[in-house]
């Protein structure tokens, strides 16, 4: 299983007219991650301090998880895996937000 360090934003939704603030943090987070070259997992978002919700343009640092991510896949993956990089956060082909990779193991 690949787990990164990453700096993460979410956007604020557009046209949204609601009161909502944010990303509730009680539900499992999964979105998509694009890592570029057509490499798209989905990863689980896990922070070390207790937010109640990932406030809009506010940035989080965060561990995401991609139990998907093992042998052959990580093998496909792996060179394009970069620190610095910058990736897209997804909800199927709708960006949501961004991260930058600060590490990996």
């Amino acid at each position: 299983m690949l787990i990164i360090r990453a700096e993460i934003i979410f956007f604020r939704p557009n046209g949204s007219f609601s009161i909502n603030d944010g990303i509730r943090t009680n539900i499992t987070l999964r979105p998509a991650f694009n890592f570029g070259e057509g490499l798209l997992f989905s990863g689980m978002v896990e922070s070390d301090c207790v937010y109640e919700k990932y406030i809009y343009e506010n940035m989080y640092v965060v561990s995401v998880k991609f139990p998907t991510i093992e042998n052959e896949a990580y093998e496909a993956i792996q060179s394009v895996i970069k620190i610095g990089m910058n990736l897209d956060i997804q909800n199927a082909s709708r960006i949501i937000g961004k991260a930058k990779l600060l590490d990996y193991i």
